[in-house]
């Protein structure tokens, strides 16, 4: 499960970074990254999209079901099913075995109560400090683009403000965050 967390997270990074360089490079916002439809797969940049359910488009999967809003309440739902998993896995120790709990992966006290805090914590911090560094880079490409005329400042504005907002949210995530050992 430790390994499946941190394959989500290091995905979702990622991703969320490759999305940053793409515009970069192509010198345009990730607000303006528009995916193009086609009959069998979307693309967007140099990626090839092909939806991941009949009755979601591909624009609704990249655009809500991979935002930062929608990770971190799955990441809530998660610490929610981590703590059902706590109570169930008390509620058997009377009604099972002790051996048969302790074959089921991740039913110790010390990982129940140290590791599932600390990676829900490693997850929230991580999709935090990518919000942040892609909304820097993001504020960094505008202020290029406002002197090269490109943008007028109230987009420019609006970008500051986005990065500033990031900021103080990884700092507070940051300044909140602790290792349970």
């Amino acid at each position: 499960m430790r390994d499946n967390i941190s394959l989500i997270a290091a995905a979702a990074g990622g991703f969320m970074l490759s999305i940053a360089a793409t515009s970069i490079i192509n010198a345009a916002p990730v607000t303006t990254l528009k995916v193009q439809p086609s009959s069998s797969s979307t693309p967007a940049a140099d990626l090839r999209f092909k939806p991941v359910h009949p009755d979601e488009p591909v624009n609704h999967t990249l655009e809500e079901g991979f935002s930062l809003e929608n990770s971190l309440r799955a990441t809530e739902q998660i610490k929610g099913a981590l703590n059902s998993f706590r109570q169930l896995t008390e509620k058997s120790k009377g009604v099972l075995e002790k051996k048969t709990v302790s074959e089921a992966e991740n039913t110790d006290p010390e990982m129940q109560t140290l590791g599932f805090s600390n990676w829900v914590g490693a997850v929230e911090g991580t999709l935090k400090k990518q919000d942040y560094q892609v909304k820097k880079l993001e504020f960094e490409l505008a202020q290029e683009q406002y002197k090269d005329g490109k943008i007028n400042k109230a987009v420019l504005d609006q970008k500051a403000a986005q990065y500033q907002q990031a900021k103080r949210e990884f700092q507070a995530v940051w300044n909140s965050f602790r290792i349970a050992d």
